[in-house]
């Protein structure tokens, strides 16, 4: 790979990146929003305050220095792309580190929320899980593309796109889509894992996407009994 190649590899990544930064943040208010109404209206129960502990931890504390952190890092990673230096692989990772293990923490602040849903605004509920479906299929988008197209010799080792035209090669943007399709397509797998490392990966993606829909319908129910 030239030079002029790897550079715009990488401005597609920090891109992606970038799209998740914003997300995270969209994602983040209605945390707050969800995390601030169970907190008003929390009766005492255990499992409420854990659940609304949780949250206002995330919300309140954890998001605002961490989206500071990966904003001045961003900006950092762009300017020094604008001036033509070529990146460490480091500084995508640990981008992508922060952003795949905030995808796992509000993934389960929103299941458990479930348990306290009647405290807070069913709409506000769906808004949070609708908002978070984009940054969900994105970044794991991102986890596929880097552990099976970035330093690798050969892409399809770890996983397998079974919708993709293997002749014509496979780009970054292949694993996105097949992110995407996976969950427009009620579950169906686009992606199958090859080695272990691949198929724990894609059973957890996938078990995710079910909780989601599992999720969504719950909220969807949750707000059609409190409109009528």
């Amino acid at each position: 790979m030239n030079a002029s190649t790897s550079r715009r590899s990488q401005a597609k990544e920090l891109a992606v990146l970038a799209l998740l930064y914003l997300l995270q943040t969209v994602n983040a208010e209605m945390l707050r929003r969800a995390s601030g109404a169970l907190d008003n209206r929390l009766a005492g129960t255990a499992g409420g305050r854990v659940v609304a502990n949780w949250a206002l931890i995330q919300a309140d504390h954890v998001h605002p220095l961490a989206m500071v952190v990966c904003g001045l890092w961003l900006g950092g990673m762009a300017v020094a792309l604008g001036r033509g230096r070529r990146l460490p692989r480091w500084s995508f990772d640990g981008l992508g580190l922060w952003f795949s293990l905030r995808l796992l923490a509000e993934y389960l602040t929103i299941n458990g929320m479930i348990f306290e849903g009647s405290k807070v605004e069913p709409g506000v509920l769906l808004g949070q899980i609708v908002l978070y479906l984009p940054y969900f299929v994105i970044t794991w988008g991102w986890i596929f593309h880097r552990l099976d197209l970035v330093n690798q010799d050969q892409p399809g080792r770890i996983v397998l796109l079974s919708e993709t035209d293997q002749t014509r090669g496979i780009s970054a943007f292949d694993y996105y889509h097949a992110s995407i399709s996976t969950l427009l397509n009620k579950g169906k797998p686009t992606i199958v894992g090859v080695s272990r490392t691949g198929r724990l990966l894609v059973l957890l993606y996938l078990g995710m996407v079910l909780g989601l829909y599992a999720l969504t319908f719950a909220r969807i129910l949750q707000l059609t009994r409190a409109l009528i």
